[in-house]
């Protein structure tokens, strides 16, 4: 590392960050440790790491970053589900407030996050005004993928709200060091929508999906294509508008 690492931004998948590692020319890292690569934007130098899915993926990774790079921030992103039908595909909704639920429990707990510095309702226009349709909104952590239809009306009390895997893990990192934190998450699934049941298991057993595994799931029931199809194409819309946000961000880091 020639110079201090600015800012890292963590995620789970590589699908979630593979076009914005393509638009910086970013240089992957080899040796231990999470996936993780480095970049350069004006005088600022950047990582972006990859910790699998899941809060105790997330805690390792997030150990890791602080030890090897002591960043200035931590922003968390990635794929995420809508609660709510005013959510549309693709949008990116950024971190107002942080939540971990217990769906067994139906417990919602609320965690305090240190405040990104540059956060400002001029910086979420600029953003708008980039045509993303960007949101402010509540990221709810669960211990693996939910039924949305049986959760949600327990959630709708919260503006926006955005289901995911990791925030919560990142959250906790953040504040052990009381570094500033940010979240952004872009919707593959709109309200309404579930997540198909082999993402659930890999989820449930702390995996990356693979291959394998939706082809199998497809195999059971051909007619399964067409779900396979239509979650490729949120993915790969939710990552473009993830990396647009994303390259406004190191614009004001």
């Amino acid at each position: 590392m020639s110079q201090p690492i600015t800012v890292v931004f963590q995620a789970a998948l590589l699908q979630e960050v593979q076009p914005f590692l393509r638009r910086v020319r970013a240089t992957h890292l080899p040796g231990a440790g999470p996936p993780a690569w480095e970049f350069t934007r004006g005088p600022n130098m950047g990582a972006v790491v990859v910790s699998g899915m899941g809060e105790a993926a997330t805690a390792r990774s997030a150990a890791w970053v602080c030890q090897r790079y002591q960043p200035r921030d931590i922003i968390s992103l990635g794929f995420g589900g809508a609660v709510t039908p005013e959510l549309p595909p693709g949008a990116v909704v950024l971190g107002e407030t942080y939540w971990r639920y217990d769906p067994a429990t139906q417990t919602l707990d609320e965690l305090p996050a240190p405040p990104w510095p540059n956060w400002s309702s001029a910086w979420v226009e600029r953003l708008r005004a980039s045509g993303l349709p960007v949101f402010q909104g509540s990221m709810v952590t669960t211990r693996g993928i939910v039924h949305k239809a049986g959760h949600a009306a327990l959630l709708h009390h919260l503006p926006h709200p955005v289901l995911d895997l990791e925030t919560s893990a990142a959250v906790l990192a953040a504040q052990v060091r009381s570094l500033p934190f940010l979240a952004l998450r872009a919707i593959t699934d709109v309200a309404g929508e579930e997540i198909p049941d082999f993402l659930k298991e890999a989820a449930r057993q702390g995996q990356t999906p693979s291959g394998a595994a939706a082809l199998a799931w497809l195999a059971a029931d051909p007619r399964r294509l067409a779900v396979l199809l239509h979650l490729w194409g949120r993915s790969r819309l939710a990552a473009r508008h993830l990396t647009q946000a994303l390259e406004q961000v190191v614009e004001v880091w």
